[in-house]
């Protein structure tokens, strides 16, 4: 039983749809003079909404300077240094209102923090390396997934040790989120079901992850229903704008358990082969998701009843049997998205099984917060071996 554990939540948010259309009467109201717009340049490139949301701030009297952000999956280091010099070289700043995927508010939660603190970003890599309090940041997710708008970390790829570890801890957070579904409207099908599927894999992790707590708990089962619920609408219907708003709760939720409490095996597989192969970062922990459950409940964790409870109750059952059917159900839900079985078509196969097995050595760290024993020489081969054809 846990009789001691810690919960923090440091953004303050708005949520509903169309809520953006107060955005120049809010910076009005908390008294914000000097705002940027960091936007992802898709979203600005072929979002409409954008285009108003940026009128109305104009017209409520801020000359915002506009910069673009390069669509990309997986900023670097480099990437970030060169946004933070154009942000340092505005003359006046007190706020950033960042617009676009989790790799946009990423972007723009370091450079706030670079906008105060001296250097590159990547002497910052760590946990709490920033001294000076970063300037606000307002951030409003395009997708649904990352929940970078209430974690407390930002996400960058060394490029010379090809490898990723974010800036994270203090003064990382949003200082506000908008949660706004009429954002997602244009997001490609491609990026919506990889986001909302990496808030999937957020949920099942915090949820069973060793260092997970009654309140992450809480939260994790309401995401969990709220993906189950409505994410088959990015495939089924893509238009339906209150099942998108849904979806924008359950990563925000997702995302305040992961970083309370940590994260697991699936999403710490990810990240190799994100880097080395260019498999995106939510399909990644998509993929071996249903895997690492069945190697749990396998050997013994059942707590995963706890999930299928809110979606598909089943009076009488023991916690084994649910585990058990909650395999097939997550299973049934990615296959239902879209997402592969298999690794081939990003060049792992059975000839290279060996050197990608080897690029998760370092990763022991995240595999020690399973519930259930996991060795990255052990098991780690067995479950890339279920995932090539």
């Amino acid at each position: 039983m846990i009789d001691q554990f810690f919960f923090q939540l440091n953004n303050r948010l708005h949520y509903g749809l169309g809520w953006s259309r107060k955005l120049g009467a809010f910076l009005q109201e908390k008294g914000y003079r000097a705002p940027a717009l960091l936007v992802d340049a898709g979203v600005a490139e072929r979002n409409p909404y954008y285009r108003e949301i940026a009128g109305l701030v104009a017209a409520a009297g801020f000359a915002a300077p506009e910069i673009l952000l390069r669509a990309t999956e997986e900023p670097s280091y480099d990437y970030l240094d060169e946004v933070a010099a154009r942000v340092r070289a505005l003359p006046a700043l007190d706020v950033i209102v960042a617009i676009g995927g989790g790799s946009a508010l990423d972007t723009a939660k370091a450079v706030a923090a670079l906008r105060t603190n001296p250097g590159s970003g990547i002497e910052y890599r760590g946990f709490d390396k920033i001294g000076i309090a970063p300037v606000d940041t307002i951030c409003i997710p395009t997708t649904a997934g990352t929940g970078s708008e209430v974690t407390i970390n930002a996400v960058f790829t060394d490029k010379r040790e090809m490898r990723k570890l974010g800036i994270n801890g203090r003064h990382m957070h949003a200082t506000w989120a908008v949660l706004d579904a009429e954002w997602t409207a244009s997001c490609p099908k491609s990026v919506a079901v990889s986001s909302g599927v990496d808030a999937l894999v957020h949920t099942l992790e915090s949820f069973t992850t060793t260092n997970s707590n009654p309140l992450v708990r809480a939260f994790n089962r309401e995401a969990f229903r709220l993906l189950y619920e409505n994410l088959p609408a990015l495939v089924e219907e893509p238009g339906n704008a209150e099942k998108r708003q849904h979806l924008l709760l359950a990563a925000y939720l997702a995302a305040a358990g992961l970083f309370n409490s940590g994260s697991g095996i699936a999403g710490a597989l990810s990240y190799p082969i994100g880097v080395h192969f260019k498999v995106p970062h939510g399909i990644g922990g998509g993929i071996f998701a249903a895997s690492i459950v069945a190697y749990n409940v396998a050997r013994g964790y059942h707590d995963y009843a706890e999930l299928l409870d809110v979606v598909e109750p089943h009076p009488g059952w023991s916690a084994e049997r649910k585990a058990r059917r909650f395999v097939d159900a997550l299973q049934a839900l990615v296959d239902r998205l879209g997402v592969p079985r298999h690794l081939d078509q990003w060049g792992i196969c059975r000839a290279n099984l060996k050197e990608v097995a080897t690029l998760m050595l370092p990763l022991q760290a995240a595999f020690n917060q399973n519930p259930v024993a996991f060795s990255a020489e052990r098991d780690v081969p067995a479950i890339l071996a279920k995932h090539v054809a």
